[in-house]
């Protein structure tokens, strides 16, 4: 995926449907086109999207009993199939789908009103769909918008995906040659002193993007293959979903609390999201986009933390200071595990939880099921950060310190410098490789650290000064 430079793209919510809403395309259907061109993307809003970039959107049949298959009634141009791009498609239920063009004044549209069958002009679209900005419909074809409304080009713009409009202010770095595994990624990097997602390619120090918020983000998560991103903002009782390939700020998920936190299982199917505001979990199906389920806990989560098998979540109560556990199947089982002082960060793994403490700078172990602790040993000071690569913790400090505590026999292997100057912050693992990086929030660079070698393999340089990271398979060029 590769996106294309912006100035100014529209932002359109659409407000005639519930939030947790999702439109579903028959199966039989959605297995035809994905069979007939392999990775073309059906949105939670049903706007269908190829890899060459051809946009389709579904029109449902006003009435029918017939059961969804993927014969194909009719086409225009005739005798089409799906993989041969045709402007208009009707399957045997009366389901169509047809492709989005651009006529002589440069407006998104359909094909001439005289090539789409009388019968698709009595459907419906999706009435969550997100319509691309300036679209227009021919006469008598109105009926298939239901309440759904059609933002004209003179309608409201959103500059939320926007070029770095002071990259020409900033000091010219050199070119980063970045290492194989970080070779056309994107950097999603947040700062303290501005309200903006900044998109950096991982061969370069600027922002080849700015996603503009109007607060300052809690959080970011990119999902979907790396297609759309999650974005809280503080004071916000929703989640954006901004989609990268089209460009626009697709949904919103509104939980009716504030969003502070949230998790993810590792095939990024399921989200758990913590409140600022609530003593809640709330669940979030990442396929449709669409809010699951509100878990009622005790406490108000802080450090969210998902064992790797998505079995069990471990978070801090902030107003308490007691940690808990909460099981992810129903029943759902909340139990209080600890109270430890000034909790910096937890994990949860085989029926254990490891705790930091920022001032008391210990490790702690604690077992979940005797619910006591079962070990704990000195760490530098100001632990800050923890991450699991096989059978080690990897501990980081906020004094440029990294200790390496293996699992099997609870020792402390190593401590190793990251740097003489600065403020460590955050382990970040680079997807699919050995490597992690280690973000410096009072300078201006990152570094590349190797966890087979377990050593700083490369320090590279950028304009900002980064708050929080995280990492796209995808090129943002």
């Amino acid at each position: 995926m590769k996106i294309k430079k912006i100035l100014a793209f529209a932002l359109v919510y659409m407000l005639t449907m519930s939030a947790s809403f999702a439109t579903k395309l028959p199966e039989p259907i959605e297995k035809y086109i994905k069979k007939e061109i392999p990775n073309t993307r059906v949105r939670f809003d049903g706007l269908i999207t190829t890899p060459n970039g051809t946009n389709y959107i579904p029109v449902f049949p006003a009435a029918t009993t017939r059961t969804p298959t993927a014969a194909v009634k009719e086409t225009y141009p005739a005798g089409k199939k799906f993989s041969q791009y045709p402007d208009v498609i009707l399957f045997e239920n009366n389901f169509a789908l047809l492709k989005l063009i651009k006529n002589k004044q440069g407006r998104l549209t359909v094909t001439n009103s005289k090539n789409i069958p009388p019968i698709i002009k009595t459907g419906v679209l999706p009435q969550d769909l997100l319509v691309p900005p300036g679209m227009i419909l021919p006469d008598d074809m109105k009926i298939v918008l239901g309440n759904l409304k059609i933002p004209l080009i003179s309608s409201p713009v959103n500059n939320f995906f926007q070029q770095d409009s002071n990259a020409k202010s900033k000091p010219v770095y050199k070119k980063i040659t970045p290492l194989p595994a970080l070779k056309n990624k994107t950097l999603i990097i947040t700062t303290l002193e501005s309200q903006n997602i900044n998109m950096v390619p991982t061969d370069s120090a600027e922002p080849k993007f700015v996603l503009k918020l109007n607060g300052l983000p809690r959080f970011v998560e990119p999902v979907s293959n790396d297609n759309y991103l999650m974005v809280a903002t503080s004071g916000k009782t929703f989640i954006d979903i901004a989609d990268l390939n089209q460009s626009v700020l697709a949904k919103k998920i509104d939980i009716s609390a504030v969003p502070s936190e949230i998790v993810l299982t590792s095939g990024k199917n399921t989200a758990y999201v913590g409140a600022a505001n609530e003593e809640a979990i709330f669940i979030i199906d990442v396929h449709s986009m669409s809010l699951l389920e509100k878990i009622k806990i005790t406490g108000i989560p802080k450090h969210l933390y998902l064992d790797e098998k998505g079995k069990m979540l471990g978070y801090l109560d902030k107003s308490s200071g007691n940690v808990y556990t909460l099981t992810t199947n129903m029943p759902y089982i909340n139990k209080r595990i600890a109270k430890v002082d000034n909790v910096s960060k937890l994990l949860v793994n085989d029926n254990k939880v490891y705790l930091l403490s920022r001032t008391e700078n210990k490790l702690s172990v604690y077992d979940t099921e005797l619910q006591e602790m079962i070990f704990d040993i000195d760490t530098v000071v100001k632990p800050i950060d923890i991450l699991q690569y096989k059978n080690k913790l990897y501990i980081l400090s906020g004094t440029n310190k990294l200790q390496i505590f293996n699992m099997d026999d609870f020792m402390m292997e190593a401590t190793i410098t990251i740097s003489d100057k600065g403020f460590t912050k955050e382990l970040v693992p680079v997807p699919n490789s050995n490597l992690v990086l280690i973000t410096n929030i009072a300078g201006n660079n990152y570094y590349v650290f190797d966890l087979a070698q377990n050593k700083v393999i490369q320090t590279v340089p950028t304009a900002l000064n980064i708050n929080e990271l995280r990492i796209m398979n995808v090129s943002v060029k």
